[in-house]
């Protein structure tokens, strides 16, 4: 009996033991695929992770590199800047010789370089650099005008002398590659122009087998369009007066016409601040000085990147120092004539503020030259009406008030809130 007992104590004990077993083993199974699942889940993670952080880090260099980029262009367009501010005081024919050694100061692959014009029906040399024979010695020679390469736009031209076989006759792109130093691997052609007219190229030359970077090509364009602004300049100064002022005009339509936000301001601006001079009685003389003042006011803009002027977000430090070099390059435009004195004073001084915390000179209150003062209030009218900044003419009243004192003259003001409700265009 007892052992009977004791059997059925054994068999209870065996079957709770491998129930617990069982249960225990089915327990570990269900966390064993579950801890599986989760390692699965954590590797999967970590390789996410390691592609987050790849993409991360391609990201920080492009960041960087394009940071760098900017930063060389900056530096570039800023050299360029100066650069045509020193040399358009200088003679015609030095001006070639200052243009070139511009040229080539930030292109660091172009090692040597020339600039040549049409000239009747003769393409003449005005400038060389090279370490070569006596680069001198290209200026004499007697080269058609229909050999000179015609380009529309800033290009890269590769092995010049083979470009030109078909028009240049051999012993004269000899002549050219034994006068710049060596062989002229590529190009850099940028166009000349005296208004919209083809007159010549700027060359740049690299004299062994190397790349132009993105950088230089881009710096180039501007360049382009300002040298082709100061050699018109340079030859408009033997013009009447009108003849002058009409190219000018001209060159302020181009840049508006670039821009459909600014089609068209120069010559609002212009009629509003003449509204507001008639006004004050300012005398016929005043009048037409004002009248053109105001056309020519942003006329150093032509200078400024595209990408600067047409961006629609706010601008970065270095951007906005880049903007503000429109006034002095403005001065400096039109400071070569007479007769327009007072517009070269108003594209300097048009965003001077009346608290003295405008640029480029800080000047302030009645410093400021009464031309700049009413342009100043007629511009920025103008610019936030077609920026859409105020849905009325009211309310851009109303801002100009706002700022009476401090961006303005208050007399100024006064007068400008009389005209303002009346303009249509």
């Amino acid at each position: 009996m007892i052992d009977n007992v004791m059997l059925d104590y054994l068999i209870a004990v065996i079957v709770v033991l491998v129930t617990v077993i069982l249960v225990f083993l089915i327990f570990n199974f269900v966390k064993s695929k579950q801890l599986s699942k989760t390692f699965q889940d954590l590797i999967a993670e970590n390789e996410k992770l390691k592609r987050d952080i790849s993409e991360f880090q391609t990201k920080i260099k492009d960041i960087k590199d394009s940071s760098r980029d900017f930063e060389i262009k900056f530096e570039k367009v800023s050299k360029i800047i100066q650069g045509f501010l020193r040399i358009s005081q200088k003679s015609y024919s030095e001006f070639f010789d200052g243009l070139l050694d511009l040229a080539l100061s930030v292109v660091p692959e172009a090692k040597s370089g020339s600039i040549s014009i049409i000239d009747g029906r003769e393409w003449k040399f005005m400038a060389i650099r090279g370490n070569g024979k006596n680069p001198e010695k290209l200026k004499s020679l007697n080269l058609k005008s229909e050999w000179m390469i015609s380009i529309p736009k800033v290009t890269v031209i590769e092995d010049i002398a083979k470009s030109n076989e078909k028009r240049v006759p051999k012993e004269y792109s000899d002549m050219i590659e034994e006068a710049v130093g060596g062989h002229i691997y590529r190009s850099i052609a940028i166009p000349l122009k005296f208004g919209n007219d083809f007159i010549g190229n700027c060359f740049l030359d690299a004299l062994s087998d190397i790349e132009f970077s993105e950088s230089s090509k881009i710096v180039m364009e501007e360049f382009g369009i300002l040298a082709s602004i100061f050699l018109t300049l340079k030859r408009l100064e033997t013009l009447p007066h009108l003849s002058i002022n009409n190219t000018l005009r001209v060159i302020v339509n181009f840049y508006e016409m670039k821009n459909s936000s600014t089609r068209g301001h120069s010559e609002n601006v212009a009629y509003l601040s003449v509204k507001i001079g008639e006004k004050m009685n300012l005398s016929p003389k005043q009048i037409g000085d004002l009248y053109w003042s105001a056309i020519f006011h942003d006329i150093g803009l032509i200078s400024i990147p595209d990408e600067i002027t047409r961006k629609e977000s706010a601008l970065t430090k270095e951007e906005l120092e880049i903007m503000k070099t429109h006034t002095f390059i403005g001065e400096k435009i039109i400071d070569p004539y007479d007769h327009l004195k007072e517009a070269a004073i108003v594209a300097r001084s048009h965003h001077e503020c009346f608290d003295g915390s405008g640029y480029p000179d800080g000047i302030k209150g009645l410093d400021i030259p009464l031309f700049s003062r009413i342009v100043s209030v007629a511009d920025f009218f103008d610019t936030i009406k077609r920026e859409g900044k105020v849905s009325s003419t009211d309310d851009a009243i109303k801002k100009i008030k706002e700022r009476s004192g401090t961006y303005f003259d208050p007399d100024i003001v006064k007068m400008a809130i009389e005209v303002f409700p009346y303009f249509k265009r």
